[in-house]
């Protein structure tokens, strides 16, 4: 009888062991879940934070100056930046200052405003010196 006993708690005991290691399992796939839906969540919110940077620096009026010009826009914490080009177009960048993320739109400027390009967003720089892409320091107006 006692053979019967040890042979059914030996059972048990490995039934126990696999649900612990199912367990562990699932709690370290559930982990890496939440941490992609987070940094995918991340991404969405930089995203939309560029996306309204870019458009509030459609409506901003810009002066015909060389070189990057930045505005910033405190309460939402955009910045916007517009880069004249020598072929009479101009490149905007947008962004959430707390973000890498950078948007792009290129655009027409006509008497201190833009008007978007058809077919003009990008969302990497089209300049051919990456370089060229980082507005310089200190060029934020507000």
């Amino acid at each position: 009888m006692s053979q019967y006993g040890n042979s059914t708690l030996g059972m048990v005991l490995m039934l126990l062991l696999l649900g612990s290691l199912t367990l562990h399992a699932t709690r370290t796939q559930l982990s890496q879940g939440m941490v992609l839906v987070a940094d995918t969540q991340q991404y969405h919110q930089d995203f939309a934070q560029a996306q309204a940077a870019l458009q509030w620096g459609l409506m901003q009026s810009w002066p015909a100056a060389s070189g990057w010009q930045c505005q910033q826009q405190p309460v939402h914490q955009w910045l916007s930046c517009l880069l004249h080009t020598e072929e009479g177009n101009a490149l905007l960048s947008g962004q959430d200052e707390k973000s890498e993320l950078r948007l792009w739109q290129w655009v027409s400027p006509r008497s201190h405003r833009l008007h978007p390009q058809a077919h003009g967003w990008i969302d990497y720089c089209p300049l051919s010196k990456p370089e060229h892409c980082q507005p310089q320091e200190g060029s934020a107006g507000l």
